[in-house]
């Protein structure tokens, strides 16, 4: 039997993660690989069934070198740990060890609602999931290669979860210079009962417009009533979290991770 976790946030997200690599059940921890993309640094991790505490820092340290340094291309350290609160543990101890540490805050709703929108709102086809790669690079605060290979990996494994009728991504479209252009897009993935967003993004140019809420409500219109919880993750205090406020999300968890990355190249 699977393990069952506290977090909802980290329920859904390791079940995502087993639909692109695969997540093993130890006694006492799990370890999530995703062999397409070894620098991925939350596909490739290990989970804990608390945060570490004093003294256990350089413990989980070790047991990530025996899982995962064999690659030479992994060269961080990524763990991430059950829990509802926020609880960090030993904080200076995994600074003191040169680990970021990041919190962000799960928010579910049984049903959304949103005001209508002027631009075209559907379902993306699996020739078009490339785009939404694109439009990430373009509002990402990284342009280099690395971070476009990352990006065009992750587009491939969600073009093969629509392909395949796992998950429908949704795209927003607005006519530039003469043609349909991808304005704003979201993912979202049915999980039993729950069904997760992913990657909800907007073009700088188009941004409070009104097209992340209508991305959410129509994506959620297509799968209620079949799944009875959307379920989805933004930083706390942010601007994402507002607009899934107004939509009617409710939190209900904070959950913490640390990664220590390597150093640029």
């Amino acid at each position: 039997m699977a393990r069952q976790w506290r977090s909802v946030g980290l329920q859904t997200d390791l079940e995502l993660a087993a639909t692109r690599g695969s997540v093993t059940d130890r006694d006492d921890y799990s370890v999530v690989v995703t062999p397409d993309d070894p620098s991925y640094y939350t596909g490739n991790q290990l989970v804990l069934p608390a945060a570490p505490q004093v003294g256990e820092v350089a413990y989980w340290t070790r047991k990530f070198a025996a899982e995962l340094g064999r690659d030479p291309e992994i060269r961080h350290v990524a763990l991430r740990w059950d829990g509802i609160a926020g609880d960090v543990g030993a904080r200076s101890e995994l600074e003191a060890a040169s680990f970021t540490i990041d919190s962000s805050v799960v928010m579910t709703a049984p049903r959304i609602t949103a005001p209508s929108t002027l631009f075209e709102v559907r379902p993306l086809a699996v020739r078009e999931m490339q785009a939404t790669a694109e439009l990430a690079y373009a509002i990402g605060d990284r342009h280099d290669e690395t971070m476009r290979t990352f990006l065009a990996r992750r587009a491939a494994w969600q073009q093969q979860l629509v392909g395949t009728g796992q998950a429908m991504w949704w795209g927003a479209f607005d006519r530039i210079h003469g043609r349909q252009t991808l304005v704003g897009s979201l993912g979202l993935v049915a999980l039993g009962s729950l069904a997760r967003y992913q990657d909800v993004q907007t073009a700088a140019s188009h941004r409070q417009r009104g097209i992340a809420s209508a991305l959410l409500v129509a994506a959620a219109n297509a799968l209620l009533p079949s799944v009875t919880t959307l379920v989805i993750v933004a930083e706390p205090e942010s601007a994402a979290q507002r607009v899934y406020t107004r939509a009617g999300f409710t939190a209900i968890e904070t959950v913490a991770s640390a990664c220590r990355y390597p150093a640029r190249d």
